[in-house]
């Protein structure tokens, strides 16, 4: 038992650590941000620093496959480790040790989680990563099914298929206006986003592209060869299909370093190029909390004009009608677009464009 003094002078106030858990993304209910955020109460000194060295001592292995994972994986995990230790603490289980760990402490911060309406995907991604995060303290096993540690179960029931559109054009968002904008603060991350919208790409395929090597790659001359910084290490061609495609990685080339290829800033590591991404894109408001809409969004926006490219309909996340549409003929551009992408799996695709079984209607407004 530790009392009331003790606490005080053991309480410290972590602001690297609880800066980082209270700026994470909250969870999503309906297309809308959860108001609760995890983070804020202070830890005790010695609980954040055995936190942070298991974490320092597994922080690139993976969860199941034997590959290590990246930056953004590492820091997402010490957000969600941190965040669920301080609604612990607020909890008021304040234990003075990781190892002290019990399942009635799982139970409490997850069943709060459900209470303050985080999405089924926030908390189905917490229970994953304190599930690795136990076995690297010893208690392999401890960490069951993720319905154990909710009231409904359809608060871990996760849905593949996206219920609104998140593209920037879908949520009101002037794409020559808003990288305009960006272009002010840095070029060279205005072309990223181009880059995103022109090709479909992932942030991190962005930032690591070479653009005239990922062209001279692609030996048939049509495409750009996708091969570093992507999930899973599952390298794509990408094809050249119109002059707006040809016109930013033309200007996408001329502005990469001569001697490396990269589209970045000199002396920055590619820990700092990501911060400065992120920190450069919020500043803009490209964030949903300001404007509804990531820099993902593009992506997101790629498949939808390419969907309609290839099968002349609007994606059923617009409202598109696909009754008109032979089934085989849905197979085969949805296996396309998944291979622009980068998956593996068609229905994959209706994370991005939505499902045939549940047309997404925009409501007309008078």
């Amino acid at each position: 038992m530790v009392d009331s003094n003790s606490e005080k002078d053991d309480e410290k106030s972590v602001s690297g650590a609880n800066a980082k858990v209270s700026q994470r993304k909250p969870g999503r209910v309906e297309g809308k941000n959860s108001q609760y955020k995890s983070g804020g109460v202070f830890l005790y000194k010695k609980l954040v620093y055995e936190i942070n060295t298991v974490l320092q001592a597994n922080r690139d292995k993976g969860a199941t496959k034997d590959k290590k994972v990246g930056y953004e994986t590492q820091e997402k995990r010490k957000t969600v480790v941190l965040g669920f230790f301080s609604d612990l603490f607020k909890l008021k289980y304040k234990i003075e040790s990781v190892h002290n760990l019990r399942q009635k402490h799982l139970v409490a911060v997850f069943n709060y989680l459900e209470k303050m309406n985080q999405s089924p995907s926030t908390i189905q991604n917490k229970i994953s990563i304190m599930r690795l995060f136990c076995n690297w303290i010893g208690k392999n096993g401890m960490v069951g099914d993720s319905s154990k540690y909710v009231r409904n179960k359809a608060s871990v029931r996760r849905s593949t298929v996206v219920q609104e559109d998140k593209s920037w054009v879908g949520n009101g968002v002037s794409v020559k206006d808003k990288i305009a904008e960006v272009a002010v603060e840095d070029p060279k991350i205005s072309l990223r986003l181009e880059l995103c919208l022109a090709f479909g790409l992932r942030v991190k395929e962005a930032m690591s592209l070479r653009p005239a090597l990922a062209t001279e790659e692609n030996f048939k001359g049509a495409g750009v060869h996708i091969r570093e910084g992507t999930k899973g290490g599952r390298s794509r061609i990408v094809p050249i299909e119109n002059d707006v495609q040809l016109e930013v990685l033309t200007r996408a080339i001329a502005a990469s370093d001569k001697t490396s290829g990269f589209l970045m800033s000199t002396g920055r590591d590619d820990e700092a190029r990501i911060q400065h991404f992120y920190y450069v894109v919020r500043k803009c408001g490209l964030s949903f909390a300001d404007s509804g809409v990531t820099a993902h969004g593009l992506r997101h926006q790629y498949m939808h004009e390419s969907f309609k490219r290839l099968l002349g309909v609007e994606p059923p996340v617009r409202g598109g009608d696909l009754s008109v549409l032979d089934k085989d003929e849905l197979h085969l551009a949805s296996q396309k677009l998944m291979e622009r992408a980068g998956h593996s799996r068609v229905k994959i695709g209706s994370a991005y464009y939505g499902s045939r079984r549940i047309p997404k209607l925009h409501s007309s407004k008078s």
